[in-house]
């Protein structure tokens, strides 16, 4: 098997920030990505690429072939054979230490394998705490 480099730890004037954003909601991602680019961009002060997808499967194969700073996924998928909890411990198996957070849209849905489960953001400021998983500020990046 191919040895792979993780890149979980972003540095200042390092390359371009890569983050995942996965959910079947497409209203969603028409509202989220821009604002998510636009908001990390300036708050990290570097580019930011973030790359939409819709399935769960998809979602797993651009993780199984991209090295992504950031997994951003929804509360859950109606796939029945890859649920959000089991794509989660299928990122984590490629890579231990990279964030996974889950946007929820019910506190039912909470989970334990992500690096954490949010609201799902209805404003800038709500996306504030996006920004500790790139600053040292969770305990799986390393500073």
């Amino acid at each position: 098997m191919e040895n792979r480099q993780f890149n979980t730890v972003v540095e200042c004037g390092s390359k371009k920030i890569k983050v995942l954003f996965s959910h079947e909601n497409r209203r969603l991602h028409s509202t989220i990505v821009p604002v998510l680019k636009d908001f990390l961009s300036r708050e990290l002060g570097q580019e930011v690429e973030v790359i939409s997808k819709f399935q769960a499967w998809e979602t797993l194969f651009t993780a199984t072939d991209n090295v992504f700073d950031l997994i951003i996924l929804a509360d859950s998928y109606h796939c029945a054979e890859l649920s959000s909890k089991e794509l989660i411990k299928r990122i984590k198996k490629l890579d231990q230490c990279i964030p996974v957070i889950q946007f929820s849209s019910s506190e039912d849905e909470k989970t334990l394998e992500p690096s954490g489960c949010f609201p799902i953001p209805r404003s800038r400021q709500e996306l504030k705490f996006i920004t500790r998983f790139f600053r040292g500020g969770h305990p799986l990046i390393k500073k």
